[in-house]
């Protein structure tokens, strides 16, 4: 049983993101099961927070990380200040974008010259 060349030739990096797939299932498998291992613990703690924030946003309970969602909860305009230079980054780039989207419906319909299929 010879192997060609090619087969043979694996890079380090082809190594790392097989392993990798595999510490991704391993990790899927984990929190399907409800079983804990070293690749699901962080998809735990992450999941955990977020229940703890979704019942101290609809209760009286407060902690540290909690007073931020409060306060977004109650003032969404006050974490608005980001969002204008935001929006005006992606507004240069968003009007060539909808002159184009209007020119394709313009030539969409231009395509039935004005015949239906089904008249």
């Amino acid at each position: 049983s010879v192997f060609d060349p090619e087969i043979l030739d694996i890079t380090d990096d082809d190594l790392k993101a097989k392993f990798m797939a595999g510490v991704a299932n391993v990790a899927a498998v984990s929190l399907a099961i409800s079983y804990p291992t070293i690749a699901s613990v962080p998809h735990s703690v992450v999941n955990g927070m977020k229940n703890l924030l979704a019942v101290a946003a609809v209760t009286e309970i407060s902690f540290k990380e909690a007073e931020t969602l409060k306060a977004f909860l109650a003032d969404p305009s006050a974490f608005a200040a980001a969002a204008p230079a935001a929006a005006a980054d992606a507004g240069g780039a968003a009007a060539p974008a909808a002159a184009a989207a209007k020119e394709e419906s313009e030539e969409e319909e231009d395509d039935d010259m004005g015949f239906a299929l089904f008249d």
